[in-house]
């Protein structure tokens, strides 16, 4: 049975932390899975993983942003000097406890999920293991693209979760003859059996309420559809610093009836509010793999997102299952979310576009792709 380890920051709760659990958790019904994660935060893993994977912590602690704050703040000499020692001792053990790891790896394949691991992953794996990184960032700054090259010179596989990240990737790469570049998205752990009944004017949105998911246009956004739809609503399902900013803003346009934040909620509740909206709609300054709009599709929900770089125009098909818009045109999307809360019929049709597309993104699918380079 060949060996696949994969290297994480921790196991709690995150986006990359989940969906690299639910991928492991499939590799191990097939490979011999182990996980080496930095951080083990004395806490059990937020997710479940199957009792085959062998989880390898290195360090109990982390450091605390909080207490170091709060000992600035308090201009506390004494409390500054000890959080930032304890900072200073642990992120160098971070990287040092790392580097020991990969330096004795006995794996098939290892696959880094941050590139400081795929760099340390070409400078140090032994030569007989195939090395493979996981990117889940879209950044296209000198910077960073600087930092690829770098980091992954003597790697075996770069996987990328859509066409947009693998034309980027290329780009950058085309002096790396080494390195091949494979598109596998993230999987969708199942797709419900229901499938919403879009017999309302009902909007909704989902994610942490920080400025880069943007919720302040999407509530401009729907300020121009209120005007045209009188009973059109629209929930925003997840909470965040900009929670309070939110809901201010929904006042100073007189719509704060016709807007719900809900604050944080379970998993299951997402799922519902998803199964009682009409449409999806998503203002995301960047993306990289949404998997939202992947739940929202599974659940029967035409899609309409701001066509940035890479993420939606991976999973929206236009004029098929949604709309892509032009980046940051507010009456373009409007008004294209207007046209569809008054066309039934086509309404119907994306949503069920929307609910086939999904079921190409379920474990047993996502896997014939990552079987491919194990069974080589």
């Amino acid at each position: 049975m060949k060996k696949i380890t994969i290297l994480l920051l921790h196991m709690q709760y995150g986006g990359i932390e989940k969906q690299t659990i639910s991928f492991a958790n499939e590799l191990s019904k097939k490979y011999n899975v182990e996980i080496i994660s930095v951080y083990s935060m004395k806490k059990k893993p937020a997710y479940e993983v199957n009792s085959k994977i062998n989880i390898k912590y290195l360090i109990d602690d982390e450091p605390n942003r909080r207490e170091f704050k709060e000992a600035v703040k308090g201009k506390n000499p004494l409390k500054i000097i000890k959080q930032g020692l304890k900072a200073i001792k642990i992120l160098y053990l971070k990287n040092a406890l790392m580097i020991k790891e990969v330096k004795k790896l006995d794996s098939d394949f290892v696959l880094s999920t941050r590139i400081e691991y795929a760099n340390m992953l070409s400078k140090y794996a032994p030569k007989e293991v195939i090395t493979m990184t996981q990117e889940h960032l879209h950044d296209d700054s000198k910077k960073y693209i600087k930092k690829v090259k770098r980091s992954f010179r003597n790697l075996d596989y770069l996987i990328v979760l859509g066409p947009g990240s693998k034309e980027n990737y290329s780009k950058w790469l085309k002096e790396n003859k080494k390195i091949k570049i494979i598109e596998i998205p993230n999987m969708l752990e199942e797709v419900p059996k229901e499938s919403s009944l879009l017999n309302g004017k009902k909007i909704i949105a989902v994610g942490r309420l920080h400025p880069v998911k943007d919720f302040e246009t999407l509530i401009y956004v729907f300020d121009k559809v209120v005007k045209k739809i009188k009973d059109a609503t629209l929930t925003i399902v997840g909470g965040g610093e900009e929670y309070e900013k939110l809901k201010s803003l929904t006042i100073e346009l007189g719509i704060q009836e016709k807007v719900k934040i809900t604050g944080m909620v379970s998993k299951n509740q997402v799922r519902e509010y998803l199964l009682n909206s009409d449409i999806y709609v998503m203002t995301s300054i960047t993306e990289c793999f949404p998997m939202v709009l992947l739940e929202a599709a599974a659940c029967g929900l035409p899609l309409v997102s701001f066509d940035v770089p890479v993420g939606p125009k991976a999973i929206i098909k236009e004029n098929e299952n949604g709309y892509l818009i032009k980046n940051r045109n507010q009456d373009e999307m409007a008004q294209k979310i207007v046209e569809l809360l008054n066309n039934k019929k086509e309404l119907s049709e994306f949503g069920e576009k929307s609910k086939e597309e999904s079921f190409h993104y379920i474990p047993s699918e996502i896997m014939k792709r990552w079987d491919a380079i194990f069974e080589k």
